[in-house]
């Protein structure tokens, strides 16, 4: 039963880290031009721009990796700079 936890544990450290690693990574597009994003990830899956009435705008990301699926959403304000991220599934 020991080696079972431990193995387990294993996987949840590497899986923590690994999200710490991409968090760090996107945290660089913080305060950027929407610019940028596009420069490091090329041109977005879906760009919903910001609206005056409804909000901030976003680059949506949708990529694949060893067939797992990455979705990477960047929260834009009205002068198109980043003000947020979200990362699911991506490595």
């Amino acid at each position: 039963m020991i080696p079972l936890v431990y193995g387990c544990q294993a996987v949840q450290n590497k899986t923590n880290n690994l999200v710490e690693k991409e968090e760090k990574y996107l945290e660089k597009f913080i305060n950027k031009k929407i610019e940028k994003v596009i420069q490091e990830f090329g041109k977005p899956a879906q760009y919903l721009r910001p609206d005056p009435e409804s909000g901030g705008g976003k680059l949506i990301y949708n990529t694949k990796k060893l067939g797992i699926k990455c979705l990477r959403t960047f929260e834009v304000d009205e002068s198109e700079r980043v003000v947020g991220f979200s990362s699911k599934g991506c490595f």
